[in-house]
C-alpha cells in the first residue's frame, strides 16, 4: 500500500468516525485507522492479520511490544502506540472518578475498577492507605490468578514493611468473568490477612473486579476473620443495603 493509499484510507476512516461516531467503525477499521498513523505498507492486511492472531484490539494492546516487533511490519512507534491504549484509558478513567480516599467499600470498588480498566490479563495489586484511608501507593504484585502467585505473600509483607502505612487493600481482576470469588480467592484472602496481621498491619479489604461488577470480600462475610469486627473509618456500604452493591457495574 503506497503512502497516498494510506493517507486516503486514513481520510476515509477519519471522516466516518467524525460523521457517525466511534461505534460506527468495525474492529478492523479502528485498528486500520490507528496503524495508518505509524505504519508503512498494507495496513489493511496487517490489521486483519493481527486481529486473526490476537482476537481484538484490546488483547493486542496487552501484548509485549518486543513480541509485536518480531513482525517486520510493526515498528517501535506502532508497538508503543498500541501499548499506550490501555494505559491512557486507565488514566482517564481514574481521573474522571477521582477516587483517592478508600473510606468505604463502594469507593474501593470504584477505585480498583478504574485501575483495571483496559486490562485483558489477570493482575494482583496491593494499595496502601493512611489512617484516613487516603491512597498512598499501589503496586502490581503478580500477573495471573492470585492463587498462582507463589511469591505474593512475601511480596505483600515486603511492600507493607517498606511502607509507612498500616492499612492495606489487595485487589485482583477476573477480566473475562464475574467478580464472585473462587475458593482459592477466599483462601488467599485469609492467608494475606494473617500475613499482614503477623507484622502488625491490617487488611482492609480484598476487592475482586469482574467484567461487569466488583466484589468486596469484607462486605460478603465469606472471610469471618476479616469482617468479624468493623474497621474504624471504613464503611461497608453494602452491609446496610443487603449487599445489593456487590452486583453493580463498576
Amino acid at each position: 500500500m503506497a503512502a497516498n493509499d494510506i493517507m486516503l484510507l486514513r481520510k476515509q476512516l477519519t471522516e466516518k468516525y467524525e460523521r457517525d461516531g466511534f461505534d460506527s467503525l468495525t474492529e478492523q477499521e479502528r485498528l486500520e485507522l490507528l496503524l495508518s498513523y505509524s505504519c508503512h505498507g498494507d495496513v489493511s492486511s496487517l490489521a486483519a492479520d493481527l486481529l486473526k492472531e490476537y482476537g481484538s484490539v484490546n488483547a493486542l494492546a496487552q501484548a509485549d511490544p518486543r513480541l509485536l516487533m518480531k513482525d517486520i511490519r510493526i515498528n517501535e512507534q506502532t508497538a508503543v502506540l498500541l501499548k499506550l491504549i490501555p494505559a491512557v484509558s486507565r488514566a482517564l478513567c481514574m481521573e474522571r472518578r477521582s477516587v483517592r480516599t478508600l473510606s468505604s467499600s463502594e469507593a474501593a470498588k470504584s477505585f480498583f475498577s478504574a485501575h483495571f480498566t483496559g486490562t485483558a490479563e489477570e493482575r494482583l495489586i496491593i494499595t496502601s492507605v493512611n489512617k484516613r484511608f487516603r491512597v498512598m501507593s499501589t503496586k502490581v504484585l503478580a500477573f495471573g490468578t492470585s492463587s498462582a502467585a507463589t511469591a505474593a505473600y512475601r511480596d505483600i509483607c515486603d511492600f507493607a514493611v517498606k511502607s509507612d502505612c498500616g492499612i492495606f487493600f489487595i485487589a485482583h481482576n477476573h477480566p473475562h468473568g464475574d467478580a464472585l470469588p473462587s475458593d482459592s480467592d477466599i483462601l488467599f484472602t485469609r492467608t494475606a490477612a494473617a500475613a499482614l496481621s503477623g507484622i502488625g498491619a491490617v487488611l482492609a479489604d480484598h476487592i475482586i473486579v469482574g467484567s461487569s461488577s466488583a466484589f468486596s470480600v469484607r462486605v460478603s462475610g465469606l472471610v469471618p476473620e476479616l469482617s468479624a469486627e468493623p474497621l474504624r473509618g471504613y464503611q461497608t456500604d453494602a452491609a446496610a443495603n443487603g449487599n445489593k452493591t456487590q452486583t453493580q457495574k463498576p
